[in-house]
């Protein structure tokens, strides 16, 4: 392809040259008063120069015109990529701050919209837990309510733990439990006890790294006790009060 348009430029520079020398030609046998010779070839030399430098200039602009048109659709499909890698890179950073657990803060208001109703407890403590369990990569969990006729808080809410796992309930003031609701704060451990409860996942089985103790109440009154066992630290300390105040507004609806 290459030799051929060559070819074809080279075929139009002959003709070019052919042409003005006929027309220089012409003009030194028409002229009544003929000048020399050499006037004429310096003539026909300076204007076949001319138009083989116009046509070689043309031939330069064209090829630096399809360079420049070549490069900027190929800036204009980098764009386009880059474009799109930073909207996955968003959609990953939007994902991962979910899975991280840091998302759900955001919108707290919609996290249990379909909690079922406080009167049905068990209902609502397991469908909490499962709640906070998908999004906040939970382990295991338990919600501890208490009960006027014990006077003890036991679980209602079973979150990744076995239906034959004991546990054992609290009374008030008993144990980091009855601590987390005295003080009204969140207990947070990183020492977990060696016969703590494992987390099974199709990888098998494992000890959580961090236990959450998470009181429902407020000034008034003390409704139970979230307990959230995970792998990885989660900002509930600085985060709990609003999911606290949530449940607790389910829970007097």
């Amino acid at each position: 392809m290459k030799r051929d348009k060559l070819k074809k430029e080279q075929t139009c520079i002959i003709v070019l040259s052919v042409v003005i020398f006929v027309f220089a030609l012409a003009k030194y046998l028409i002229s009544p008063e003929h000048m020399p010779v050499s006037f004429y070839m310096f003539e026909f030399v300076s204007v076949a120069g001319v138009l083989a430098l116009l046509y070689y200039s043309d031939h330069v602009f064209r090829r630096l015109h399809k360079k420049l048109s070549d490069k900027g659709s190929e800036i204009e499909s980098l764009t386009i990529d880059i474009d799109h890698l930073k909207k996955e890179l968003e959609a990953r950073d939007n994902n991962s701050v979910k899975k991280s657990g840091t998302g759900i803060f955001e919108d707290i208001e919609n996290l249990f919209v379909n909690l079922p109703p406080f009167a049905e407890k068990s209902k609502f403590c397991n469908k909490a837990l499962s709640v906070l369990g998908d999004n906040l990569e939970v382990i295991t969990g338990l919600f501890f309510v208490y009960d006027k006729q014990s006077q003890d808080f036991s679980v209602e809410g079973n979150y990744g733990i076995r239906k034959d796992e004991p546990v054992t309930p609290f009374n008030i003031g008993e144990g980091l439990h009855g601590e987390a609701l005295n003080e009204r704060e969140v207990i947070e451990l990183e020492e977990v006890p060696e016969d703590y409860f494992s987390g099974y996942s199709g990888l098998g089985e494992a000890k959580p790294r961090y236990i959450y103790i998470l009181p429902v109440a407020d000034e008034n009154r003390a409704v139970g006790v979230i307990e959230l066992a995970t792998f990885k630290p989660i900002p509930l300390k600085e985060n709990w009060d609003k999911i606290n105040h949530k449940l607790l507004d389910l829970i007097t609806e």
